[in-house]
């Protein structure tokens, strides 16, 4: 029986090193020209065990934004910590704006994985996944648990708001991603709009308002004003 001589740590940072190096190479190149050799080559790691540890560029590509996913949530948990009592609809969007803060340096791998996920329906998907996965952590740590029907139907409307906000961004240069901003808050407010419509914030959330106000059609998420 083969052995491991290598600990698990180590083998992390360099699947780790792999994704990074997979991540990089994408900035220039289709995902479909980019092979495991090369990834291996750039992240200075044998081939044989960089098939073994990353499978795939995709993979690889996937890992490195559950990590930068992960660095996003766990940053806006503390910066929502440090300010105070704030809404459940504050905390949403400022999730949603660090994910856009954290992803901004990283253009042209998302134009590149949403180039290749036209031809890829199962990238599309994986990428749809991470995304859902993400939007979901935003609201339970925003105060929403986001079970049951209704609980998915919301995590869908604030992907679709991050969808349609995403092609403003990509666009958006400006330093406080202030178009950006504008856009999301924008999107927000029809989703609010469409939300209570369809009745999907019925439920015992500290920050709801009643349910006779749930037939307000200026009624704001969770029952709280955008002023």
């Amino acid at each position: 029986m083969l052995q491991d001589t290598a600990s698990p740590h180590s083998n992390d940072e360099k699947r780790a090193a792999l994704a990074d190096a997979a991540w990089a190479l994408l900035a220039t190149h289709e995902i479909d020209k980019i092979s495991l050799d090369m990834v291996a080559d750039m992240a200075g790691i044998e081939h044989g065990l960089a098939g073994a540890l990353g499978g795939s560029v995709q993979r690889l590509a996937l890992a490195k934004m559950a990590a930068l996913d992960h660095q996003s949530v766990m940053e806006s948990f503390d910066d929502i910590e440090d300010a105070g009592e704030v809404s459940i609809r504050e905390k949403i969007i400022e999730g949603l704006l660090h994910r856009f803060e954290t992803y901004a340096p990283y253009r042209a791998q998302i134009d590149q994985l949403n180039r290749s996920a036209r031809c890829h329906p199962e990238l599309a998907l994986r990428l749809l996944d991470g995304l859902e996965a993400v939007v979901r952590r935003v609201l339970v740590m925003a105060g929403d648990p986001a079970q049951g029907l209704k609980g998915m139907l919301r995590v869908k409307g604030v992907v679709a708001v991050f969808l349609a906000t995403a092609r403003v961004w990509m666009k958006d240069d400006s330093p406080d991603l202030a178009a950006t901003m504008k856009m999301l808050d924008q999107r927000m407010v029809k989703a609010e709009e469409w939300g209570v419509s369809l009745r999907l914030f019925g439920g015992k959330h500290g920050d709801q308002a009643d349910q006779d106000h749930h037939d307000d059609a200026s009624a704001r998420w969770y029952g709280v004003d955008n002023d």
